[in-house]
């Protein structure tokens, strides 16, 4: 059964790749919109925060630009090879190389913002430091596997979180400073976990992971900020190294809320309102 799965999945990426970008996105975003992909979730989303503030053209045309961009996302991951490397830009790499030998270890805080996939996966190209993504595992296996291979063929050490103590204390041992991406705009999984902070008008959940991180091991922290262009496989990503937790009462975690509904306010549709972003209350 798996060989058969495998070779289903196979066989469908394949057929996938021959075609046209333009039609695969088309037709990606009509299906999502024909099955009302999650339109409960991101309504709710909607009409629960400040979005409304900086997208005043309501909620059916939000929701189009949101799956619209959702449908690049999607193709731009199954489409992807590696002449479009180029595309993709990173600004103030010296910077968080600098930032990073400093503390012997950064934490660079990420967000469903952009294509993260993209972003989180091809920094490693840009760097020598090795680049580590924390992550969880997803429970279909084979689509596991396939999106594992997808985000480390560019040198990205995938770790689970469970893990990443271990990791950097070997990391420590041999004197060898890295890079852990943490992308940190999810739910958390336990209520033990939670650090609150103010979000799109709402106090929201936050995992408290990597501020826990940077306080046990005196990291210096980074927040990774996507720039979306017009064409498919084109993003910026300037890397923020200049934080503001050092010297005012501000949290670690509030300051990356703050930075994440900055770029929201921004250009809200490029972020990932499908997910139960609020689930808990405070």
């Amino acid at each position: 059964m798996d060989k058969f799965a495998q070779l289903i999945l196979t066989t469908t990426l394949k057929v996938v790749q021959l075609i046209p970008n333009t039609i695969l996105m088309m037709v990606t975003r009509l299906v999502l919109v024909l099955v009302g992909y999650r339109r409960q979730v991101i309504n709710k989303n909607f009409n629960n925060t400040s979005v409304q503030q900086y997208y005043t053209k309501g909620f059916d045309h939000f929701y189009r630009s949101n799956l619209r961009f959702f449908s690049r996302i999607i193709v731009e991951i199954v489409k992807y090879k590696p002449i479009q490397k180029s595309k993709i830009k990173y600004k103030y790499i010296d910077q968080l190389e600098s930032k990073c030998n400093e503390s012997n270890g950064l934490i660079l805080l990420a967000s469903h913002y952009g294509n993260w996939e993209l972003a989180c996966s091809h920094l490693p190209i840009h760097t020598d430091l090795p680049c580590y993504g924390v992550y969880k595992p997803l429970k279909n296996q084979k689509i596991d596997q396939y999106m594992k291979m997808q985000r480390s063929k560019h040198g990205l050490n995938l770790i689970p979180m469970k893990k990443i103590g271990r990791t950097i204390l070997e990391n420590r041992r041999n004197n060898k400073p890295a890079i852990y991406i943490l992308i940190s705009d999810q739910n958390p999984n336990s209520k033990n976990s939670i650090i609150w902070a103010d979000f799109l008008g709402v106090n929201t959940a936050f995992v408290n992971g990597p501020k826990k991180l940077i306080e046990k091991y005196k990291f210096n922290e980074a927040y990774m900020e996507v720039e979306v262009g017009e064409q498919l496989f084109d993003y910026t990503v300037n890397i923020n190294t200049e934080s503001n937790t050092k010297n005012t009462q501000t949290s670690i975690t509030q300051s990356y809320a703050s930075a994440l509904e900055s770029q929201i306010a921004n250009a809200p549709e490029y972020w990932l309102w499908s997910h139960k972003r609020w689930k808990r209350s405070f």
